[in-house]
């Protein structure tokens, strides 16, 4: 789904960092099962280890590829990346607002200074 309907039936469109979070993720999960998988049939199929074991090593090898601090990683880049924007008297709202205005080619305002 690409949008999704806002408060006042405005589309919400997904910012472009949001795109990218979204495919580095899919990569990262479809890699997470392949690797998964591939240690469960290796330790099952070639090394002949019990099938409990072999489940519990998959599971193990999944979520071990999990990025934990992805979260973490973009708040604090954006964070940052507002403080400097509020060093300039830039007021950021939304943190994914501060993605998008460095992806815009024009900036329009109205007279009391608000971004449109």
């Amino acid at each position: 789904m690409a949008s999704a309907s806002g408060v006042h039936g405005n589309e919400i469109k997904k910012t472009p960092l949001r795109i990218e979070i979204d495919h580095f993720v899919l990569i990262i999960t479809i890699l997470s099962f392949i690797f998964g998988s591939a240690f469960f049939y290796l330790s099952y199929f070639v090394m002949n280890y019990k099938i409990l074991d072999c489940v519990i090593l998959g599971i193990g090898i999944i979520v071990a590829n999990v990025p934990e601090g992805l979260v973490g990683f973009v708040s604090v880049a954006l964070a940052i990346t507002a403080k400097q924007m509020a060093d300039k008297y830039v007021l950021v709202k939304d943190l994914e607002a501060v993605e998008t205005l460095g992806a815009t080619s024009c900036i329009c305002s109205d007279k009391t200074g608000t971004l449109t």
